[in-house]
């Protein structure tokens, strides 16, 4: 997964990460001024992805679900942390908080990287058995991305329309186009919706794009 804030690309690093800033977290809670909540959650969130996370690794575990269901466990925790992050009084934090948790000081000088007001354009091909290539871009006849576009994240959901955005399902923040993802024989015939929006290099997002549904050709 590419670089987001404090969080490291590699997932080996990332999973180092997430233990020491768990241990870190847990171990300051209190001066942390961390919710009963938010550590509930949090402890949920390192459970599942302990759990997922070596799944998607063993190469006799190592499945499309099993590294779906690591993907899901990475964003929910990420997602979490970067909440109790917030929430964090900047007073409380101390020179080796800033450092176990790899959270820097924002330099002042620095131009914020422009949140994203527009929408992707999407197109996908469908033309292999079990496998839909999503192309996205800016504008129509180029895969550019908007200015700050780090990414762009794709969401979906098999089966019936989208009621709720809570019914996506994360897929995966490509940063070039096209995105090529294969599907489980036992998702042939069905009908996908996808969801896509731009994301900038501090995770803020733009607006949904058009909802696109097509079929998983088998």
């Amino acid at each position: 997964m590419p670089k987001q804030g404090p969080f490291p690309s590699k997932e080996a690093e990332l999973n180092n990460y997430f233990q020491a800033a768990f241990s870190h977290i847990m171990l300051n809670k209190v001066r942390l001024k961390i919710s009963q909540e938010d550590e509930d959650k949090l402890n949920a969130f390192i459970s599942d992805w302990n759990i997922k996370y070596p799944l998607s690794r063993n190469e006799n575990t190592r499945t499309r679900v099993t590294v779906k269901d690591k993907d899901d466990a990475m964003v929910n925790l990420i997602s979490h942390l970067r909440k109790i992050y917030a929430d964090i009084p900047a007073s409380v934090l101390t020179n080796q908080d800033r450092i176990n948790l790899n959270l820097l000081e924002r330099d002042s000088s620095r131009t914020a990287p422009a949140v994203p007001t527009s929408k992707p354009i999407v197109l996908v091909s469908t033309q292999n058995r079990l496998e839909h290539t999503i192309y996205f871009s800016g504008s129509e006849g180029t895969n550019a991305k908007p200015h700050g576009a780090r990414g762009c994240q794709i969401w979906f959901k098999i089966g019936d329309p989208v009621v709720e955005t809570s019914e996506l399902s994360y897929m995966a923040t490509p940063t070039a186009s096209p995105y090529l993802y294969h599907f489980n024989g036992k998702d042939a015939g069905k009908i996908v919706h996808y969801w896509l929006r731009w994301e900038n290099t501090h995770g803020e997002v733009g607006p949904w794009s058009d909802v696109i549904t097509t079929t998983i050709v088998g």
